[in-house]
């Protein structure tokens, strides 16, 4: 059995405004010296997973005209240079100006259920940072090792990891092979119908459930920079971690 786990490019040049969902989690909220432990649940054909854009944006204040942050938008490919797309700060300044001409990038995405070893929880893990996207389609290449159960579980579990801070910071996975255990199984047969990221591309909360039609999926295939990864359910190296996780 092979299953598509990565999202491919995503082929719709709408964009949605989204609130955050919670639970919800972002590497960037580790500080210098700290990890995170997560188990992968689902992929990207059961709807568990996707890629997309995302940019900051500015509205003009009604009462006093200026422009102010309003949120964040979220694309399924790269808006371009949309005409709501906010200024860079300029941070060398006590009062923190806007830049004028200057704009903050939009940065890709990939977001993914896990469950959550600190929390035991299901959780949605927003990854912005290329190094670690990288480092993760590295992993899932490595279909001998890092294999998925029938359901689409993950066999194993990452450590995501935060060295340094500003400039100098750097992220890393370390993989460990972890055998499912039955509850962790369970909970996500009786919860998974309930998590649905392709909403957040209709405004709606991915943990609300299927909200949306088929014009809210991505197209299937595989995109020019090789986002699929298709594992096989294969046998599991001899050295495992079969802690409860």
């Amino acid at each position: 059995m092979t299953m598509q786990v990565l999202p491919p490019e995503l082929l719709a040049d709408n964009k949605i405004t989204t609130q955050e969902p919670q639970p919800y989690w972002k590497p960037s909220s580790l500080k210098d010296g700290e990890s995170e432990e997560f188990r992968l649940l689902g992929c990207y054909e059961t709807g568990h997973a996707i890629t997309g854009w995302q940019y900051a944006s500015e509205i003009q204040d009604p009462k006093t005209g200026d422009l102010r942050f309003n949120g964040y938008v979220v694309t399924r490919t790269h808006p371009g240079n949309p005409a709501d797309i906010a200024r860079e700060t300029d941070w060398s300044k006590p009062d923190r100006p806007k830049i004028d001409g200057s704009y903050v990038k939009p940065r890709r995405f990939l977001a993914w259920v896990a469950t959550s070893a600190a929390r035991g929880r299901l959780e949605v893990l927003f990854i912005e940072q290329k190094s670690i996207r990288d480092q993760l389609t590295e992993i899932l290449q490595e279909i001998e090792d890092y294999t998925w159960t029938e359901e689409g579980l993950a066999n194993f579990s990452i450590k995501i990891s935060r060295k340094g801070a500003g400039l100098e910071t750097t992220y890393s996975i370390l993989p460990k092979v972890r055998k499912v255990p039955d509850k962790i199984a369970k909970e996500w047969a009786t919860q998974k119908e309930s998590i649905w990221l392709p909403n957040f591309f209709e405004g709606k909360d991915p943990f609300d459930g299927k909200q949306v039609d088929e014009k809210g999926l991505p197209a299937g295939g595989q995109d020019k920079r090789g986002a699929v990864v298709a594992p096989t359910v294969a046998t599991a190296p001899p050295e495992q971690d079969n802690t409860e996780f």
